[in-house]
């Protein structure tokens, strides 16, 4: 009876939302169409996500995006031609095109409802103060959050599971905000997302809860990644971005170049640090006597200068003066050893960061790889800090979801081969901390590894069973609904054969 009065509310706030919009009546179908969906699949959603996020609060949010974001939906058919070309490519690039608070889109509910996630978001919430990835970084974040929304839509149908690599936007985008999920939590990451402008800077609020949780090195090298896999999204999503970063490179690389030259470094800065000097004095004595500023005044009208009046050109030499004053304190800042090298190692790390835009398809997997094994060495360590059922519990659903992820647009984080090992390690961590707190029995190792890869969205729910087939042992994995295909084992003693028996305590 509660889920009947929730529904009929919600149906009822969308009528009120979409009362005062400009919504057409195949719009409102299709609103009302992705309504009911995710109220069918939404439960198994947070079963396999392990999201503290209620259906309520998501379907909440959903209607407040509408409300904020979106005075016009449109949708067209899929062989209309739009006298607009820009429009018209953008709809057939992306199935949608968003300019202010309008959508045109085509009549399909999955993208129509990442297109109001993906309108919704802030458009920036990296401080500037990072200059070369604060876009990048936006965006990336950015993205990874619409994609989580339409998930429970896009993935989850009341009955099973499925995710098709090919239907993800952005993989590298959910791939990293996925982990990041794990490794620190989905508050934090609402939080961010919800900032604006990047007013507060969460750079360093990420790197305090890493550090505290996993320690200096890793969190270092989770950021060092983090922002490499930015520059590379980014890359790949707009081209104007590549031109202008590599163009940036090669500054970075002559300022590196200048500064491994010490002697000619200060040499430089010295001699501009005297030039600035000298420019201030003769500000100086200009300000300083009326008859000065008159003869300064004539001789630039006559060189053109747009100046309206004296006192415009004092205030002009005025503010020169301050900028040259900053010019000189940050040249003996500079000449300080400490800052030197201070300045080398930022300039040094910024290379770095932005290297990887010349970087080729086997490289730039490479980098996500080096992210993935990062994460899971942090995942081990979170594990050795569990002594609750529960908690291990959710981490072995994490854990399975992070398995199932789409690490490209081919294969699953579970077959990417360069992760085997660490993977591995982290399967039999979580396997002997669930059988010390009594979560599973004594599952064979062989066993687990594939519930850790299994779809069936209940995990307490399942079961296996081991057969003997022509001299060869062969477990199929199962709850009341669906059975798994089987798989070969090697025999081992005191195995039970042709019994069901329960995986989880």
């Amino acid at each position: 009876m509660l889920e009947k009065i929730i529904k009929k509310d919600k149906n009822e706030e969308l009528e009120r939302v979409l009362e005062e919009k400009n919504i057409e009546e195949q719009v409102k179908n299709l609103l009302q169409g992705i309504l009911y969906k995710i109220e069918v699949s939404y439960k198994d959603y947070k079963k396999v996500k392990v999201t503290e996020i209620t259906e309520k609060q998501y379907i909440d949010e959903l209607l407040r995006n509408i409300e904020r974001n979106c005075n016009q939906i449109k949708t067209i058919k899929l062989n209309e031609q739009l006298e607009d070309d820009g429009i018209q490519e953008e709809l057939e690039k992306n199935k949608f095109y968003i300019k202010e608070n309008n959508i045109i889109s085509y009549p399909i509910e999955k993208e129509l409802l990442y297109a109001i996630e993906k309108h919704s978001n802030n458009k920036r919430i990296v401080n500037n103060r990072y200059e070369i990835i604060t876009n990048a970084l936006s965006n990336l974040i950015n993205a990874g959050k619409s994609i989580d929304r339409i998930e429970p839509f896009r993935d989850f149908n009341g009955w099973s599971w499925t995710t098709l690599n090919n239907e993800i936007p952005n993989v590298i985008a959910n791939l990293v905000y996925q982990s990041i999920r794990i490794l620190i939590n989905e508050e934090f990451l609402e939080n961010w997302v919800k900032d604006v402008d990047g007013i507060i800077d969460y750079i360093p609020i990420m790197q305090e809860e890493l550090i505290s949780r996993y320690g200096e090195t890793l969190a270092k090298e989770i950021q060092k990644r983090l922002e490499q896999i930015a520059v590379i999204n980014e890359r790949k999503e707009n081209s104007n971005f590549a031109k202008e970063m590599n163009d940036k490179l090669k500054k970075i690389e002559e300022q590196i170049e200048k500064l491994n030259n010490t002697k000619d470094y200060v040499m430089e800065i010295t001699e501009n640090k005297k030039k600035a000097t000298k420019e201030i004095k003769e500000i100086e004595t200009i300000l300083s006597q009326n008859s000065r500023i008159e003869e300064e005044y004539e001789r630039r009208i006559r060189e053109h200068h747009k100046i309206f009046n004296i006192n415009v050109l004092i205030q002009q030499l005025d503010d020169r003066k301050h900028i040259l004053l900053n010019t000189i304190e940050e040249y003996n800042y500079y000449l300080n050893p400490t800052n030197y090298l201070s300045k080398k190692n930022q300039l040094i790390e910024q290379k770095e960061i932005l290297e990887v835009l010349k970087y080729d398809e086997n490289q730039i997997e490479e980098v996500l790889i080096q992210f993935e094994k990062t994460f899971l060495e942090c995942f081990n360590l979170k594990l050795k800090n569990q002594t609750e059922a529960e908690n291990i519990l959710k981490l072995i659903y994490k854990f399975r979801y992070f398995m199932l992820l789409p690490f490209n647009r081919e294969k699953e984080i579970k077959d990417v081969e360069e992760l085997k090992l660490p993977i591995t390690k982290a399967e039999k961590e979580l396997l002997k901390l669930a059988v010390e707190k009594k979560v599973i029995e004594g599952v064979p190792f062989e066993i687990m590894e594939h519930v850790f890869k299994t779809r069936i969205v209940i995990l307490e729910e399942l079961y296996y069973k081991i057969t003997e087939e022509a001299g060869k042992y062969y477990v199929q994995i199962f709850d009341e609904n669906i059975t798994e295909e089987k798989f070969e084992i090697m025999p081992k003693d005191k195995m039970k054969l042709d019994k069901k028996i329960k995986i989880f305590i």
